[in-house]
C-alpha cells in the first residue's frame, strides 16, 4: 500500500476515534461562525479592490498632471514672452505736423502719446518733427516728409514706411533675432541697431527714389532682389541727386505805422536799400538734414560729430529758421576741447 493511503488513514483516524457531533444547535453555531468569517473576508477583499482602483485612478491623474506641468514648462521656456505694447511719443516739431487718418486729418501736439496707428504723419514744407518709442527708437522727420507708422504699431513687424521726404533713424541695439526696417517705394533698409538716414525723392536723376546714408553701424539695403551692406560713412542711391530747387523770396514790404492821435497820417517809412533781405530757403531740406543728423549723433553719444554738423548748419545758413534750434542743441552738447 502506498504511503499516500497510509497518510489518509492516519488523518481520518481522528474522526473515527472522535465522532463528529450531529447536534443541530452546535452545527448552526458552527455554520454561523463560518458564514460570518466568509462575509468578513469578502468585505475586506472588496474594500481592498476599491482601494486599489482609487490608487490607480490617482496615479493616472498624477501622471497627467505631471505631463501637463512638463508641457507648460517647455512651452514657457521655449516660446519667448509676448513683447509689451509699443508706445510712441510725438516729441515736437518745427511747423505743424499732421496725422492723416482717412478724411479727418488732425494736428499733433508736443508730448502726445500715440497709442494706436495715427495714420500717415506729414511734416510742414519747411518744418521737421521728432518721435520716440518706448523701445528707444528715435525718428527725426525732415521737411515735407510723409511716413506711415502702421508697421511700427503692429506687433512683430517693427517697420516704418517712408513715402516721401527725409528720415533719420536712431535704432538702439536689438536683441538676437530682432530687426528694424524702413520700407520705401523701391527699397528696404534693414538694421539691428545703428544710426542712418533715408531720403525718398521721385525726382532723382538716376531713377531710383531712395537714398541711404549711414552715420554709425551697418545697414542692409534690399533692392531689386539684391542686398547691399553699408558701413558708417557709406551711402547708397545718393549719386546724381538733382539740386534742391531754389525759390526766390520776395522783399519785405515796409509796414505802415499807425496814424497819429490827431488824425493826421504819418509818413510811411520805406525799407532802407542796405537792409538785409530775408534769406532764401530753397536749401531748407539740406538745413533740416544737418540738424537731424546732429541730433541723431548726439543721442548715440558722438558729441564731436554732432557739434561739427551744427557748426556747418550755423556757418552755411546763419539765417535758417532752424538756427535757433541748432544753437540750443549746440549749447547743451559738451565741448571736447574743454574736456567737459
Amino acid at each position: 500500500m502506498s504511503d499516500d493511503a497510509t497518510e489518509v488513514r492516519r488523518l481520518l483516524g481522528a474522526l473515527r476515534e472522535r465522532p463528529v457531533s450531529v447536534d443541530q444547535a452546535r452545527l448552526a453555531a458552527r455554520r454561523e461562525r463560518v458564514v460570518s468569517a466568509l462575509k468578513r473576508d469578502v468585505r475586506v477583499l472588496a474594500a481592498a479592490r476599491v482601494s486599489r482602483a482609487r490608487r490607480r485612478v490617482g496615479y493616472v491623474a498624477l501622471s497627467f498632471a505631471a505631463a501637463a506641468s512638463v508641457l507648460f514648462a517647455v512651452h514657457r521656456f521655449a516660446s519667448p514672452p509676448a513683447p509689451p505694447a509699443l508706445a510712441i511719443t510725438f516729441v515736437g516739431s518745427v511747423g505743424q505736423t499732421m496725422a492723416r487718418w482717412g478724411a479727418s486729418p488732425r494736428a499733433l501736439h508736443a508730448g502726445e502719446a500715440l497709442q494706436s496707428d495715427p495714420g500717415e504723419i506729414e511734416t510742414a514744407p519747411e518744418g521737421s518733427a521728432e518721435l520716440v518709442t518706448s523701445a528707444g527708437l528715435g525718428l527725426n522727420l525732415g521737411a515735407a516728409t510723409r511716413v506711415s507708422l502702421a508697421g511700427l504699431v503692429a506687433p512683430g513687424r517693427n517697420q516704418v514706411e517712408l513715402k516721401q521726404g527725409f528720415l533719420t533713424c536712431s535704432v538702439p541695439h536689438l536683441s538676437e533675432g530682432q530687426r528694424f526696417s524702413v520700407q520705401t517705394p523701391d527699397a528696404r533698409v534693414v538694421v539691428h541697431g545703428t544710426v542712418f538716414s533715408v531720403r525718398v525723392d521721385s525726382q532723382q536723376a538716376h531713377g531710383a527714389e531712395t537714398c541711404v546714408e549711414v552715420t554709425d553701424g551697418v545697414v542692409i539695403v534690399q533692392h531689386g532682389g539684391a542686398e547691399t551692406a553699408l558701413n558708417a560713412g557709406d551711402s547708397w542711391g545718393c549719386d546724381s541727386r538733382p539740386p534742391a530747387p531754389v525759390t526766390a523770396s520776395a522783399p519785405l514790404e515796409a509796414l505802415p505805422e499807425p496814424d497819429r492821435a490827431d488824425g493826421a497820417p504819418t509818413a510811411r517809412r520805406s525799407t532802407p536799400p542796405n537792409r538785409a533781405r530775408p534769406p532764401e530757403h530753397g536749401t531748407l531740406a539740406e538745413e533740416s538734414r544737418l540738424l537731424q543728423e546732429a541730433l541723431a549723433a548726439e543721442r548715440v553719444g558722438r558729441p564731436e560729430r554732432a557739434q561739427g554738423l551744427l557748426n556747418q548748419l550755423l556757418t552755411r545758413y546763419p539765417n535758417s529758421p532752424l538756427a535757433a534750434e541748432a544753437r540750443r542743441a549746440s549749447s547743451r552738447i559738451p565741448s571736447a576741447s574743454t574736456g567737459k
